[in-house]
This record gives C-alpha cells, sequence and structure tokens, in this order.
C-alpha cells in the first residue's frame, strides 16, 4: 500500500514575478523618439567619419608595409640578376672549345683527329643528306 502524500503550505505569501506594466504616456513616448534622433544624428555626424578615418589610417599603415617589402624584393632581384650574369660569364669561360680540348688531352689522353683517323661512310651519314642537300622522312635502308 502507498503511503499517504503529504502536502506543504508557504508560510509566506507569493509575490508576482514582474511589476504591472503602466500604460505610456504620449509626453513620454515623443521625448524617446526625439532621444533616438538625437543618438541616429550623433553617430551619422561622429561616429562614421571617425570609423572612415580609422580606416584609412589602417589602409595607409598597410599600404606602407606592402611598399618596404617591394623595396626588399627588388633589392633581391637585382642581386640575383647580377650573381646570374656572373654565372654566365663564368660558364662561357669555362665552356670554351679550347679549353675543353686541352682538359681532354691533359686528363683524358685524348686527342684530335687527323685526316688518316677520319672515315667517311657513305650511307650512314649522320643527317641522312647527301652532298649538303636535305632529305627528310627518308625510309632507311635495306642491307
Amino acid at each position: 500500500m502507498a503511503a499517504p502524500q503529504r502536502w506543504h503550505r508557504a508560510s509566506i505569501a507569493p509575490r508576482p514575478v514582474a511589476r504591472p506594466v503602466e500604460k505610456e504616456r504620449a509626453p513620454a513616448r515623443a521625448a524617446r523618439k526625439k532621444a533616438a534622433g538625437r543618438r541616429r544624428r550623433f553617430a551619422v555626424i561622429v561616429v562614421v567619419p571617425v570609423l572612415l578615418m580609422l580606416g584609412s589610417v589602417y589602409l595607409h599603415t598597410v599600404a606602407a608595409g606592402f611598399t618596404g617589402k617591394v623595396a626588399g624584393l627588388e633589392e633581391r632581384l637585382a642581386r640575383a640578376e647580377i650573381e646570374g650574369e656572373r654565372l654566365e660569364v663564368r660558364v662561357a669561360k669555362l665552356s670554351g672549345a679550347g679549353r675543353i680540348r686541352s682538359l681532354a688531352a691533359e686528363k683524358l689522353d685524348m686527342r684530335d683527329p687527323r685526316g688518316q683517323d677520319l672515315e667517311v661512310y657513305d650511307d650512314d651519314w649522320e643527317d641522312g643528306a647527301r652532298n649538303g642537300g636535305e632529305e627528310k622522312g627518308r625510309e632507311p635502308q635495306q642491307r
């Protein structure tokens, strides 16, 4: 069997949760509208121009930073171009025919070919042309 339930009674009377709303009067509503209009005017006249000026200062600061970066990159580019020119001169010196022939003779015991060492094969010319003429798309010869 279930036990009987006890009811607890509050000793203090409950209060209303919110105060009752009074009806607005026309003069109070007009005063509020006037204040809202003044706030709007203040925002348009003061706040908006201040925000625009701050944005302008920020953009100029960012642009100045980019200008500095551009100057640094242009300087690096100029140095790289100078280095590239220096390396091209060095390549030209190192790849000269006289230097290569002397190194081949000294280090690899190579020599320039003489007339008696050269043989010309009639059918197997390198460019496939006879007597300096051009023969393109020629079929290979059968042996």
